[in-house]
């Protein structure tokens, strides 16, 4: 069977495991086109307890992106789109790579994905990524310009946002991580080591995908 005309390839890992970077360095690297799971959240439905929901069996069809699937049909069929995040006309390409956390194991999803590499990154490396660059805004050039209150507002928020994330993160967070990654992996068509570069992965993902019928 030939190869579709608009190829799409899905990226996925746990938060932090590099999928949004990788998807970005693949495209340029295919001169495709991304898309974005993030992007379509607020016209999205997700389990409102995420620790319920791995407790109840952890259906990834409770995670519904209707005009992701959507969006992503008409980029396939040679169809243009247009970005929910800023309104940019977005065209198809012979490569359509995309963030997807749960590869093709979501029913509305599956029909529409061709390749699917996962990106297997230690959690506590996907940890650490994710806390770096949730806290890059606070720079040193910034806590030296600050006053008194100033920081002391900002020492509040920062241990605000670290308590509520870490405690988020051991009561399901990492239960999710986990329990979705071992679900992409099981239909995925390629797992990459996560502790290697960006520029070894994008490389993999190419060599892969152009050597597929």
């Amino acid at each position: 069977m030939p190869r579709s005309p608009n190829y799409i390839i899905a990226i996925s890992s746990v938060s932090g495991g590099g999928k949004t970077t990788l998807v970005k360095r693949t495209a340029d690297l295919l001169k495709g086109v991304t898309l974005f799971f993030d992007d379509y959240a607020s016209v999205s439905e997700y389990p409102p307890d995420i620790k319920k929901w791995v407790e109840d069996g952890a259906d990834v069809n409770e995670w519904k992106t209707p005009q992701f699937a959507q969006d992503l049909a008409a980029l396939r069929k040679g169809e243009g789109i247009v970005s929910p995040i800023d309104g940019a006309s977005i065209l198809p390409k012979e490569f359509i790579v995309i963030e997807e956390p749960m590869g093709r194991e979501r029913a509305e999803m599956a029909p529409l994905i061709d390749f699917v590499a996962v990106i297997d990154t230690p959690l506590e490396i996907a940890l650490t990524r994710r806390l770096l660059r949730d806290l890059a805004p606070v720079s040193l050039e910034n806590i030296e310009k600050a006053s008194k209150e100033q920081l002391a507002e900002g020492f509040v928020e920062i241990i605000t946002y670290l308590e509520g994330y870490l405690s988020g993160y051991l009561d399901a967070g990492r239960d999710l991580y986990i329990v979705v990654q071992e679900r992409a992996k099981e239909t995925c068509d390629l797992v990459l080591d996560g502790c290697l570069s960006v520029d070894e992965l994008s490389q993999q993902i190419a060599a892969a995908v152009e050597g597929k019928p």
